[in-house]
């Protein structure tokens, strides 16, 4: 694998993690391992995440429900000049909702977010590039989330058991980034945070905005026409409280850490992906939900 070439690993504004006492679904998005970052992309993604939460005391709960998110999306970069970058993803979700009273299934489109970035710094452009021991790149960036998903909730309807159980958030929202990646020779280290500043919707309902951030390590083999990115590290997301009518909503918020295990492969135009979070802690709704393991995989076509 060209020297050039650098891996970004970013979590944008990943899973949420403000919870109505269940778990976690409206209007979340992941940008997970990103391909090769000079070329455009266009793929298709797999990834699922659960929470299970309870309201009572002790280990008798009075209620208790499992969540279960799974979304295939497909997702996009494309090059506007060689400093700016467009990024989209399309996803359809398909949500359990297991309760005392009985499951609940809904599936549908889910809110798209489109995103610019903007190359800040790429020493690999520079007319010293070769003789680099060291290479850096830094991105900025930001964008905004479009209420593409059905958002149905009523406080007093009985269809979901929260407001978190929906296909969107029903508002638009809008997020900030930024992306630094460090290489040597083979090794490198990737950095990033991302901010998501959300809007209330037509329920005057408003999710608490997030902040998330991953570092990670990564080490690019190469056998023949194969590249192997084996990758690891660590990632943090927390959310504010959620409010609606400018209340503070109780058992709601929170945060987690997960540590992060992966690997990528390219082969010629066709990159492929998996990649795997376990949460090692967390302190979400109060301490009322708990988020399991999240995986998510890919298979994507450079050009």
């Amino acid at each position: 694998m060209k020297s050039s070439i650098f891996i970004f690993l970013i979590a944008l504004a990943n899973t949420a993690t403000a919870c109505d006492i269940c778990g976690c679904g409206a209007g979340t998005y992941y940008m997970g391992i990103m391909p090769q970052f000079s070329k455009n992309f266009v793929g298709v993604r797999y990834r699922t995440f659960s929470f299970r939460s309870h309201i009572g005391q002790g280990y008798k709960p009075f209620e208790a429900t499992r969540e279960n998110f799974q979304s295939t999306e497909l997702w996009a970069r494309i090059y506007i000049t060689p400093r700016i970058q467009l990024l989209s993803f399309i996803n359809y979700n398909f949500n359990k909702q297991a309760t005392h009273t009985g499951d609940k299934y809904i599936h549908g489109l889910g809110d798209i977010p489109l995103l610019v970035n903007y190359n800040i710094i790429n020493t690999t452009r520079d007319a010293m590039a070769d003789q680099r021991v060291l290479q850096h790149n830094l991105w900025l960036g930001g964008g905004i989330k479009l209420p593409t998903g059905k958002y149905t909730y009523q406080e007093n309807a009985s269809a979901v058991a929260n407001a978190n159980f929906q296909l969107g958030t029903g508002s638009v929202d809008y997020m900030v980034n930024t992306i630094y990646t460090l290489r040597y020779k083979r090794a490198g280290l990737s950095v990033d945070a991302a901010y998501k500043i959300n809007t209330k919707n037509s329920n005057d309902y408003r999710f608490g905005n997030r902040i998330s951030g991953t570092a990670a390590f990564f080490y690019v083999q190469q056998i023949k026409k194969l590249g192997l990115m084996p990758n690891a590290g660590v990632y943090y997301e927390s959310a504010q409280k959620n409010t609606q009518y400018d209340v503070v909503i109780d058992v709601t918020g929170g945060h987690a850490y997960f540590a992060s295990l992966g690997m990528e492969a390219y082969y010629k135009k066709i990159s492929a992906g998996v990649n795997f979070q376990t949460p090692f802690a967390q302190h979400l709704a109060d301490g009322h939900s708990q988020a399991d393991d999240k995986i998510m995989a890919h298979v994507t076509y450079l050009f």
